[in-house]
């Protein structure tokens, strides 16, 4: 279904569709995240040059498609796909689609404290939303600088008193026919707020830890942790492959930790954790530590597939 909603889009002509800017803004309202959507004016240029970021993003690359995860390791080369009712996105569309009932930016203050701004293409009942996250680099800022000019109408001019607002030339992920396609998948987990899905999946993997009996000092690893996006995505991946359920594992776990010195503390046949060896023991919990058949390096890998089993 994705890999054929890709086809669609690589093949649809968009010089003939209608493009519109829309800003959003986020607020935490009872712990829950609220979205408004306000729309902002641009002209034929700029209009040309998002269909233009499209084409080159979408249509004149080749991906392959994955099954969204939080294990997922971001790649030039590939899209993640998942329900776009799974995700805050749909609450952002619900928000643009209100249409003229949005509130229109007036003034430049209006731009202020964004989000992120999302282009909206469309052509008859046909709609693609694509987002891009408004970071510190592109937020809407006076340029105070004093030694910065623009060069136009054949003259420099002092910026001192311009107002910026930095568009990029590619989207961090879409949405077309109930679908996400999600282009950069560290920025779509902080614009959609999956970092919160993420603590519960470590939690629940705390939880069956203690259950499992097999580890000392679980609170270490909770601390250790904490809301750190990195440690989280490993939490989660650890929590998908599962290694730590399969009795055999731990237990080639604890010898081979003996023979290759790896210095996890073993006690009782229960790995003592440790705050020096949290990392280690998240990498092969993971089974990340992994050795090479043509000339026996060891490696640590963030992202691997299996060849054969």
């Amino acid at each position: 279904m994705a890999k054929i909603l890709l086809e669609h889009i690589k093949k649809e002509d968009f010089s003939d569709w209608d493009v519109s800017f829309w800003l959003i803004k986020r607020k935490l309202v009872n712990k829950e995240n609220q979205y408004s959507a306000l729309t902002v004016e641009i002209d034929g240029k700029l209009t040309n040059k998002f269909k233009s970021y499209l084409k080159k993003q979408l249509q004149e690359k080749a991906y392959h498609i994955e099954t969204y995860d939080y294990s997922n390791a971001d790649g030039e080369d590939v899209l993640f796909t998942m329900d776009l009712d799974t995700t805050d996105f749909k609450k952002v569309i619900d928000e643009i689609n209100k249409g003229f009932d949005n509130a229109r930016v007036e003034k430049y203050d209006d731009l202020l404290n964004s989000w992120g701004y999302v282009i909206l293409f469309e052509k008859n009942e046909k709609k693609l939303f694509s987002w891009k996250q408004i970071s510190a680099d592109t937020q809407a800022k006076k340029v105070k600088a004093k030694d910065k000019v623009f060069f136009k109408n054949h003259k420099l001019i002092d910026v001192d008193e311009n107002q910026v607002f930095v568009i990029y030339p590619y989207f961090d992920f879409f949405a077309f026919e109930e679908k996400v396609i999600i282009a950069h998948k560290r920025q779509f987990e902080n614009s959609m707020n999956f970092r919160d899905g993420m603590i519960a999946k470590s939690k629940d993997l705390l939880t069956e830890f203690t259950q499992l009996g097999t580890f000392q000092n679980i609170e270490l690893i909770e601390k250790f942790i904490g809301n750190n996006l990195h440690h989280l995505r490993k939490m989660a991946s650890i929590f998908k492959s599962g290694y730590y359920k399969q009795p055999d594992y731990i237990k080639s776990l604890i010898a081979v930790n003996s023979t290759e010195e790896w210095n996890l503390k073993i006690e009782n046949d229960q790995i003592v954790i440790e705050e020096e060896t949290i990392g280690l023991l998240l990498v092969l919990l993971n089974n990340d530590r992994l050795r090479s058949i043509i000339n026996d390096e060891t490696f640590d890998a963030s992202a691997k597939s299996i060849v054969k089993k």
